[in-house]
């Protein structure tokens, strides 16, 4: 897609008392402090992330750190892979973890093997096991690089072609966000690829490698203000910090998300946002590669239009950005879609942005996005009715200095206004996805019915793994006891 452009007209510092509330709440909700003095550049898609991944690993020098959810042997794929391995054998020290699940048909077929023979560093993210039991579901979806400890980039896309689309076929290439980090908060991008090593079994002597080579620190290069925010099973980390961005939006909260299935915590959270007077704006797919989640999606949507939400759908072959953006201060961009397995189960990977300029940027290209898709509406009475309650709703409602570019781009005061955007009633659009539910639940039902072997043999499974991870976890803990006994106190009575 062409890159937007607009006159960046920033918001107004906040009063210094608010702004040290909001840090407090940011820093506490995500786990991270924020790092100053960066550079952040936004890149679009695979037309301008691929290059610039490709141009950054032909100029390492020392190290280049990769953690992929999927890795896909393709035509790309094979691309990076190979330049990896010229990279390893020029000497720069590869390290790759990729998750088994996302990359299985490359694990299994064979695709790493020439990287690890060359000498570079490959994990594979939970592979299956006897030991593993339950932890197994959990999925490396990070997207990140990290080159000779200075340069990172963290998105939603993979390295896969399936982004570019197949022009053969009339598909689109995928929509999609990242960004390029230099400065200090690259080191918490490194920070993070560590800990996902520690994770591992085999991880001591990979941690070790890892450290010895990253000859340079990460220097200021710029004046952005952004944290990582590294979520993992145990701390929920991103959860916290996108319901906290909720509660702290005031004018504008728009988000783009391309599997959009949020706990009813989250949902009621947005619909509170809207009815309280925020202008909530919601961009999803319309065909996804996972269809079934767009049809859980558009059962929730009902609620969210009666509450005020603004929901959009992506007119292109897939949208895959995972960002949020509030008052045009603050926004986050990412892996992490708004669901439960990416707040809760995965280990994923966002940077929470408080840059005036990059929020700009990245305000433009939402609106830019908005002209590429179609609103979807409740019926005309409905509508009605629900101007009329935010009209009472307004009536000494006094908002504060809405930023000037989001008013402009995306016009706030027309909430009912299809013209630019093209509009679809919801109703038809949620028939279809309850009945598509409905099918699918009976036709499973069936299935079950005449073969339920394929319910209890993977619980039975799942239960024999769960068991046999627990009871060596048990073990291994009696046998650390054994080794390392509590010392004894010289004036315990008992010595």
């Amino acid at each position: 897609m062409p890159t937007p452009t607009a006159a960046v007209d920033l918001p107004e510092p906040l009063p210094e008392d608010t702004r040290a509330l909001a840090e407090q709440i940011v820093s506490r909700a995500s786990g991270s402090e924020a790092a100053a003095d960066n550079r952040i550049e936004v890149l679009l898609d695979s037309t301008e992330n691929f290059p610039a991944w490709q141009a950054a690993i032909a100029s390492a020098c020392h190290s280049i750190d990769i953690e992929m959810y999927i890795f896909t042997n393709n035509a790309f794929g094979r691309q990076i892979r190979d330049l990896l391995i010229e990279k390893q054998q020029q000497g720069v020290q590869v390290r790759l973890v990729y998750d088994w699940f996302g990359s299985v048909w490359a694990h299994y077929r064979g695709f790493f093997r020439p990287l690890r023979a060359a000498g570079a560093v490959v994990v594979a993210y939970n592979r299956p096991s006897l030991v593993g039991g339950i932890g197994l579901i959990s999925r490396n979806h990070r997207k990140s690089i990290v080159i000779d400890g200075h340069t990172a980039f963290v998105s939603g896309l993979c390295i896969s072609s399936a982004w570019c689309g197949d022009a053969a076929k009339g598909v689109a290439p995928w929509r999609d966000t990242g960004v390029k980090l230099t400065g200090p908060i690259v080191q918490q991008v490194s920070d993070a690829f560590a800990d996902t090593l520690q994770s591992q079994q085999n991880s001591a002597s990979h941690t070790a490698r890892y450290s010895r080579c990253h000859p340079h620190s990460p220097r200021h290069s710029g004046t952005a203000q952004a944290r990582i925010v590294a979520t993992t099973p145990d701390n929920g980390n991103m959860m916290r910090l996108d319901l906290n961005a909720v509660t702290l939006a005031q004018e504008n909260l728009w988000i783009t998300d391309a599997y959009f299935m949020p706990t009813r915590l989250y949902t009621q959270a947005l619909i509170n946002a809207a009815q309280a007077g925020v202008d909530v704006r919601l961009l999803v797919p319309r065909t996804s590669d996972i269809r079934w989640i767009g049809n859980v999606s558009r059962t929730q949507y009902r609620s969210l239009l009666e509450a005020g939400v603004r929901v959009f759908e992506w007119n292109g072959s897939m949208i895959h950005a995972k960002t949020a953006i509030v008052d045009g201060r603050w926004a986050r961009v990412g892996s992490t879609n708004l669901n439960l397995s990416s707040w809760a189960i995965n280990r994923e990977l966002d940077v929470s942005i408080e840059d005036s300029a990059t929020v700009a940027r990245l305000t433009a290209v939402f609106a830019d996005d908005l002209q590429h898709a179609t609103e979807v509406v409740l019926n005309q009475a409905q509508q009605a009715e629900l101007k009329q309650r935010r009209q009472k709703h307004k009536q000494g409602f006094k908002r504060g200095s809405t930023n000037a570019l989001a008013q402009r781009l995306l016009q706030l005061g027309h909430v009912f206004d299809g013209s630019i955007y093209g509009t679809r009633i919801v109703d038809k659009d949620e028939a279809q996805a309850y009945l598509s539910i409905g099918i699918g639940l009976l036709l499973l039902a069936a299935l079950l019915w005449f073969l339920p072997q394929l319910v209890v043999y993977p619980l039975l499974l799942l239960l024999v793994m769960s068991g046999l991870a627990t009871t060596w976890s048990a073990i291994k803990r009696l046998r650390q006891c054994r080794r390392n006994p509590p010392p004894i106190k010289e004036n315990d009575p008992l010595a």
